[in-house]
């Protein structure tokens, strides 16, 4: 009788000790052992998740006796049959199902779900999992996964890691941070294996509870603040617009006094001509946008903007390379790049309807579209995962696509290469590298055709004395790379010595200087000279006084100033017909003083056109004539 109260005792001692992280653990049937219990191996858990993500981020907000995993990882969890009286453990090899029946974002706040919403939030069937509100899936499971009745998925040793999924309908989706920190949730875990097929004399039932902290920002919440984004700067443009167009209506206005041409009541007119008005003021009103847009492009604070939105751009991706920053601000970081692609979105669309085709020849322009590209590519991809409408087997099939796919994240870092264009002699250093290649092929050629022949030299000589740095094909090639970078090869040669095979000196000594002294240094030569080439023309051309001489550097920017010309003469000439329109509407004047007024309007706008042609070209002969003597 004693025995049997001390072994009660001490089960109640030991379940009130692991309180924290057990809430309960049942084992019920004729074939349990007395004193026997399904736990949770934390040690084990953390150990496998360690190995399978490379990487373990520590939680932000630790709650005592609470285990916490980040939420991009996999979850790999192990239990244990523990013993209760004398301490014995044994790994649980039984299958097994695996349900989040509760959770909350607070400690405070975890509660227990219904029946209903285990089902909603754990069950794989297609009945179920149709509605977006699956929070967990399985990671890598094999073809040939077994459900129960309800739809649960039988997990065992071999096929139990855990991808967190969260569909934004689920009590895990859509998170919000509360103060900068990413979200995170407090999940209450069932694990048991009342319904599996081989546990007819022993059951066990576990619940534990689960801290999972890095929520990431949902696509959907990105697309909310992109769209706020195109909002504010479809604000700022039409503000813009306006004053624009306000500006030349008034300048229209003050042609019309000068002219003395009154506006004629509109309801003189007949439909034929508000037709035609109408149409024109259509045209005109395109006709202005479009030269709106051309200022905006041509204007250099659109290039001080954009730089300014790369540099923030660039700090924000090297932020994310830091663990801290990652576990406790990703959702904050993600916010801001969302908002910044809609930059470099606006920015590509508008040059591209203002310069068309001619967008595509300089290859600055094709590598930031490709930049451009790639980040709405990855934001699609990220868009499709939880836009919903996928059966759980599609989800977990479009997940581990999506996961291959996850290399196009690395584009985000071309983004810097966006800052290269607005530096002058960043652009000057990689053309020269990018133009040197062509003369560096055939010395590239020569440096891979000597060390394939020293390959094949060193494997047949040394391969007995050395066989660790000259065993095979691979690794003698590997070693001759390190030893043209001088790095141990001093080893390599008293290892080789030590072995009986001191002569390996002589064809060390011909490798190196074949190959680092020859042609390394004639690779560095060549680039060398391609650098003094471009020095060379650089300064050839600020030495010309004709302005010939800087027609390629100053046609594109002659082509802007004529097409802006244009637009204003086109628009001008719009309005002055107008204004005849309006005058000759009720007078009677003959059409012969029509023709002469038209005529002598379209003298004084060609007038003005050429004016503006040559304080063009006065002005840029004064640029001449001040870069030649400065």
């Amino acid at each position: 009788m004693k025995a049997t109260l001390h072994v009660l005792l001490l089960s109640v001692v030991s379940m009130m000790v692991t309180g924290d992280l057990h809430l309960s653990e049942r084992g019920t049937g004729p074939g349990c052992l007395v004193g026997t219990r399904l736990a949770f191996d934390l040690n084990t858990t953390l150990e496998e998740t360690k190995r399978l993500n490379n990487e373990f981020f520590d939680c932000p907000n630790p709650e005592p006796g609470v285990p916490c995993f980040f939420y991009s990882h996999v979850f790999k969890p192990f239990f244990i049959i523990e013993g209760t009286v004398e301490g014995e453990s044994d790994r649980f090899l039984d299958s097994y199902t695996f349900k989040v029946v509760g959770g909350g974002r607070t400690r405070g706040s975890v509660r227990n779900y219904s029946h209903e919403e285990i089902l909603n939030f754990n069950s794989l069937s297609d009945s179920e999992s149709s509605r977006q509100t699956l929070v967990w899936t399985y990671d890598d499971a094999p073809d040939s996964f077994r459900l129960t009745k309800e739809g649960f998925l039988l997990m065992s040793n071999a096929s139990n890691r855990v991808r967190w999924l969260c569909q934004r309908n689920s009590p895990c989706g859509d998170l919000t941070p509360v103060n900068l920190l990413d979200p995170d949730f407090f999940f209450i875990i069932e694990v048991s294996n009342r319904e599996t097929a081989s546990s007819p004399f022993c059951e066990h039932t576990l619940r534990f509870e689960l801290h999972a902290h890095g929520f990431p920002l949902d696509p959907v919440r990105g697309l909310f603040f992109m769209q706020m984004t195109m909002t504010v700067i479809q604000t700022i443009l039409i503000c813009y617009i306006g004053h624009t167009c306000w500006r030349l209506r008034q300048k229209t206005v003050h042609t019309k006094k000068r002219d003395g041409l009154d506006e004629q009541d509109g309801n003189q007119f007949k439909a034929g001509d508000v037709l035609v008005k109408v149409g024109s003021m259509l045209h005109s009103c395109f006709l202005q946008l479009y030269c709106i847009i051309f200022r905006i492009v041509q204007n250099p604070m659109l290039d001080h903007v954009i730089m300014l939105v790369v540099l923030f751009d660039t700090s924000t991706l090297i932020a994310q390379t830091f663990q801290g920053v990652t576990v406790r601000t990703g959702w904050c970081l993600s916010a801001v790049d969302s908002c910044l692609l809609v930059f470099y979105v606006v920015e590509a669309v508008f040059k591209i309807l203002v310069r068309g085709r001619t967008y595509f020849r300089k290859p600055w322009n094709v590598l930031d579209f490709f930049i451009v590209f790639m980040s709405l590519l990855e934001f699609t991809l990220s868009l499709v995962q939880s836009a919903g409408g996928f059966s759980s087997r599609q989800a977990s099939t479009l997940f581990r696509v999506l996961k291959t796919l996850k290399g196009a994240r690395v584009f985000r870092a071309l983004r810097l290469l966006k800052a290269i264009r607005f530096f002058k002699g960043l652009q000057a250093i990689l053309l020269t590298c990018l133009q040197s290649f062509r003369s560096m092929s055939s010395i590239i050629v020569l440096m891979f055709l000597f060390l394939f022949i020293f390959t094949v030299i060193f494997r047949e000589m040394f391969n007995e004395s050395d066989p660790e740095h000259f065993g095979n094909i691979f690794r003698t090639i590997f070693t001759l790379f390190q030893i043209l970078t001088l790095d141990d090869w001093s080893l390599i040669y008293m290892t080789s010595r030590d072995n009986g095979a001191p002569h390996i000196i002589y064809f060390l000594s011909l490798y190196i200087v074949v190959e680092l002294f020859t042609f390394l240094n004639l690779f560095i030569a060549v680039l060398a000279d391609n650098f003094q080439l471009s020095i060379r023309k650089k300064r050839q051309c600020k030495s010309q006084k004709s302005p010939d001489v800087k027609e390629g550097e100053t046609q594109s920017g002659e082509k802007a100033v004529e097409d802006l010309e244009m637009c204003q003469v086109e628009i001008e000439e719009e309005f002055h017909k107008e204004a005849l329109r309006f005058a000759s509407s009720d007078s009677k004047q003959s059409k012969r003083k029509i023709e002469l007024i038209s005529r002598h309007l379209q003298l004084l706008a060609a007038m003005d056109q050429y004016m503006q042609k040559y304080r063009s070209q006065a002005c840029l002969l004064d640029n001449l004539v001040e870069t030649f003597f400065t």
